[in-house]
């Protein structure tokens, strides 16, 4: 059955074929609802399979443009769209009746009811407005259909046109009526029947390229009938070859799908609606919207795609549900007694009834679902994550000892389960927890052997040998151990001395940098005994400053206010230490000393009036200035600030003073990096 591809209209006799039909509806139930190629193709090949056809052929230009807008104008590229069936087709007459008529509850009609006329399928039209849904991506579409029973001349061909832009000027009357326009081939005979649809004057829409034009379709269809079939050519210059559209098989993560034909829906009455299906956990994260979730069908056509079946955020499994669910359902009763499917074919009415035990149902299978991929799914993470750290090569470039770096694998394989599934594949995440793992790893092993070596000598007799090598392995752990603090301090003092000697550094970068890594102002800080202390101290002082001279204070870089500090806070040992600093290259003058020396004062009196806190400190407190320039003029300054130093309390260094006594402290750090070449 082919036809020309610019049929031409016969002259009017009369008002053959009338539509009944408000332009609203046109514009609600086609242009608003359908915008993509495979949406509207779907509508077509739905009303094939209603009509006892065994086969649809789709021609399209896969990958092209069927118009495209150009300085204000839709310019067309000369393409068409055909869809064609070996259905049992329509005559002139059931044309006028049926197909031209919109919004008609075919199933309650005795001449068509709820199942196909030759076939008996459940039909998965219901009003008759998917004829409408080419018009979201074309003006003109063009029906020729040979239908009704056959006759010693074949069958009885209808050949019409229906154009949107004649609808609209027609459908401005009162009288509502348009009259499509019969083409050449109508009341004419063809020896076969079945319908050709043909899509032309496009607005500006592409084609999608093959493989997604095909998942498009693939899942507006739950094909499970074995005696239809879609059949998709290539339809411009240059052709792919043509396919057939199949269901898509979706990996999923081993012992995770649930059949659910033994798993009805229960409604509050305690009826049972039978479901259809399957419902698992994809290994990956699907990539395609189309299949990302659970796919509900109703009559073998699309009804619904959920990831939550209608649950508000916040529920058990969520995350799951929303990255890794999939599935097919087919529950006929959605669309029975009351039409429970939204018009665009993209949800379901969950409020209603049944929608609601739809849901209550759907939110335990994904509880189901989840607690069977539990497992699964953290391997599969962790197997991720070995990947993407490259956790192996890492250990092995690092540690150069086989049992150091087969910690850091097991370790690595143990941490990488409960890794984040969202960030897994981002660089910088997985960078970070590889640090951890690498930096815990020595003590793991330090642990590990120090209990191999006591179930030894619980056991009584002791293997020399074994517990020599045991030992070794110890002593590399310490090694590794302590190269991971020696790297760490390193880093540090390089990135103090780089910073030191930029041009314009910010005060409040060195405060924060000194804050951060106190260490660097005095070598014996201990981090275990300095945070709770400090905090109650900087808390009491700053209080009291307050309320003594009416201004606050901030003594920290790290307050969540992001205020600049008029100095820092440190404790190490059995002092506080006030740390006052100018950065690089700047004067330290009588203005500053003024300020400082108010801040001794300040501190004196603190410590005379809250005796308690001489327990905690009983060293008192000292400064630390760093200033490269001092240039104090005024002479009872000087003599404040000379004073000062000989009783200790202050200490003036330059920049390059802290940093050389900085390294200096640490030189065993740095023998420790070079015994251990590879810890850096």
């Amino acid at each position: 059955m082919k036809i020309p591809k610019n049929s031409k209209i016969t002259p009017p006799e009369k008002q053959k074929y009338t539509m009944d039909i408000e332009r609203t509806i046109v514009d609600d139930l086609g242009v608003k609802l359908y915008d993509k190629v495979a949406a509207v193709v779907a509508e077509i090949i739905a009303n094939s399979y209603d009509a006892d056809a065994e086969r649809v052929i789709v021609e399209v230009p896969l990958g092209k443009a069927l118009a495209t807008h150009k300085k204000g104008k839709v310019i067309q590229s000369d393409y068409e769209v055909r869809i064609m069936d070996d259905g049992h087709g329509m005559t002139p007459e059931e044309a006028n009746e049926f197909y031209l008529s919109v919004g008609r509850h075919r199933r309650e009609h005795a001449d068509q009811g709820d199942a196909s006329r030759n076939k008996k399928r459940p039909v998965m039209g219901r009003k008759g407005l998917g004829k409408l849904a080419p018009f979201g991506v074309c003006k003109t579409i063009e029906v020729r259909s040979a239908g009704g029973k056959k006759t010693s001349n074949g069958y009885k061909v209808t050949h019409f046109r229906l154009e949107y832009d004649q609808i609209v000027k027609e459908t401005s009357k009162k009288d509502r009526e348009y009259h499509p326009r019969p083409l050449a081939d109508d009341e004419k005979w063809d020896t076969k029947s079945g319908t050709i649809i043909i899509l032309k004057d496009f607005l500006p829409k592409r084609v999608p390229d093959k493989e997604t034009f095909g998942r498009q379709l693939s899942y507006r269809f739950g094909l499970g009938s074995t005696d239809f079939s879609i059949l998709i050519k290539d339809d411009k210059e240059n052709p792919e070859p043509e396919f057939s559209i199949s269901q898509v098989e979706i990996p999923l993560m081993p012992g995770t799908r649930i059949d659910l034909s033994k798993k009805p829906v229960s409604t509050e009455d305690g009826k049972e609606l039978p479901v259809i299906g399957w419902v698992g956990m994809s290994k990956s994260s699907y990539k395609n919207e189309e299949f990302a979730g659970v796919r509900i069908y109703v009559r073998g056509k699309i009804a619904a795609l959920t990831r939550d079946f209608g649950a508000p955020a916040g529920f058990t499994g969520e995350y799951v549900a929303r990255s890794y669910l999939v599935g097919e359902i087919h529950a006929q009763w959605l669309d029975e007694k009351e039409d429970l499917i939204q018009t665009h074919r993209q949800d379901i009415l969950w409020s209603s009834e049944l929608g609601q035990a739809l849901s209550k149902w759907g939110r335990e299978i994904i509880k189901e679902v989840a607690r069977a991929g539990r497992e699964p799914r953290r391997k599969q993470v962790s197997e991720t994550f070995l990947k993407n750290s490259n956790l192996k090569e890492v250990a092995h470039e690092r540690y150069n000892d086989p049992e150091l770096e087969a910690t850091v694998l097991d370790l690595g394989e143990q941490i990488g389960k409960f890794a984040s599934e969202e960030e897994i594949e981002d660089e910088d995440y997985v960078q970070g927890l590889t640090e951890i793992i690498l930096t815990v790893a020595p003590h793991k092993l330090l642990v590990d052997v120090f209990k191999r070596i006591q179930e030894m000598a619980q056991g009584g007799k002791i293997d020399v040998n074994a517990l020599i090598k045991l030992f070794q392995t110890a002593n590399i752990a310490q090694v590794a151990s302590y190269g991971q603090i020696v790297s760490e301090k390193i880093r540090v003092i390089d990135a103090f001395e780089k910073t030191i000697r930029q041009d314009n550094i910010d005060e409040s970068q060195l405060q924060k940098l000194l804050e951060d890594a106190p260490w660097l102002i005095d070598g014996r800080w201990e981090h275990l005994t300095s945070n709770q202390r400090l905090k109650t101290f900087r808390s009491a002082f700053e209080a009291w400053y307050k309320k003594k001279y009416k201004k606050e204070i901030s003594t920290s870089a790290s307050t969540k206010d992001k205020k600049r500090p008029d100095f820092i806070f440190l404790h190490a040992e059995n002092s506080i230490k006030i740390v006052e600093i100018k950065p690089p290259n700047h004067e330290f003058d009588d203005t500053d000393w003024q300020r400082l020396n108010a801040y001794d004062d300040a501190m004196k009196e603190f410590f005379e009036i809250n005796q308690g806190f001489k327990t905690d400190f009983p060293d008192g407190f000292n400064i630390i200035l760093i200033a490269d320039k001092i240039q104090i003029k005024d002479s009872s300054n000087k003599k404040a600030f000379e004073s000062l130093k000989k009783e200790k309390i202050l200490s003036p260094k330059t920049w390059e003073d802290l940093l050389r006594d900085t390294k200096q402290f640490h030189k065993n750090f740095l023998d420790a990096r070079d015994a251990f070449p590879k810890n850096q």
